[in-house]
């Protein structure tokens, strides 16, 4: 009896091969799942990281253009895809020009899907291109309301804007579109000598 039972305790000492395989295979099914599902989350979380990025970098460009408008002095929207801020004189509160400064020229980069800011001295020197935001699928600059100034001059006195961004890859983009409309400060005085306000 010693004999046989050692037998039997020496066959039964480990997994057969077929046992190794299945079990390999079903911990390598299981692997790749889970590598699947971490690859997906990465993915998801990255697309959100960027799209969010993305709108709050417009969300700011959309509030700094409204208040420069908001505050200008003068505004120029005849070029294309442009808006020319000329801002009050300095000193005169938080939107006043640096010393030196001309004007601030907000672009939408259609080929580079962006919104931009310089700023243009006199002497003929400008700043470097700021990038504002990005990811900008299409923007609207205007088309403004136009009337009169104190002097009898046409100028902007309400302007629309409108900022979509995109974010995403494929099948999985988001967009927002973000409004929002201004009366420059320029109209307020108009109204406010002829007594409209």
């Amino acid at each position: 009896m010693v004999t046989r039972n050692n037998k039997l305790n020496r066959s039964r000492r480990g997994l057969s091969l077929p046992e190794a395989m299945i079990s390999l295979s079903i911990t390598a099914l299981l692997l790749v799942a889970v590598a699947t599902a971490f690859s997906s989350a990465s993915q998801a979380i990255e697309l959100n990281d960027t799209f969010f990025r993305c709108t709050q970098a417009a969300r700011v460009t959309m509030d700094q253009l409204l208040g420069e408008i908001r505050n200008c002095d003068s505004l120029d929207m005849n070029t294309a895809n442009t808006i020319k801020v000329i801002r009050p004189a300095p000193g005169s509160g938080p939107y006043s020009r640096q010393a030196n400064e001309v004007e601030r020229d907000f672009v939408y980069d259609s080929a580079n899907q962006r919104i931009t800011l310089q700023i243009f001295y006199s002497g003929g020197t400008s700043s470097p291109v700021y990038e504002l935001a990005s990811n900008v699928a299409a923007c609207s600059f205007g088309p403004p309301d136009m009337g009169l100034d104190y002097n009898n001059a046409v100028i902007p006195i309400h302007v629309p804007i409108a900022v979509t961004v995109k974010a995403g890859v494929g099948n999985t983009t988001s967009s927002i579109v973000l409004n929002g409309s201004v009366v420059s400060a320029s109209n307020r005085l108009v109204r406010a000598l002829s007594g409209c306000v």
